[in-house]
């Protein structure tokens, strides 16, 4: 599943990603309480990021 950063987002914890609005995250699970898991492309760093920071793509 792939989706795509509505926003920028600073990692707040050593499991969490940071990402940029327009960076795609592919490989995505949802965790629970409003947490995913997946890549960000554009840096290859895997972890948790907020589900409503997210649209879905494909």
């Amino acid at each position: 599943r792939t989706y795509r950063a509505m926003y920028d987002y600073s990692a707040q914890d050593e499991d969490e990603v940071s990402f940029r609005d327009g960076d795609y995250i592919v490989n995505v699970q949802p965790i629970d309480d409003g947490w995913m898991y997946g890549t960000v492309q554009r840096t290859g760093r895997t972890g948790m990021l907020p589900a409503n920071y997210i649209e879905f793509v494909n």
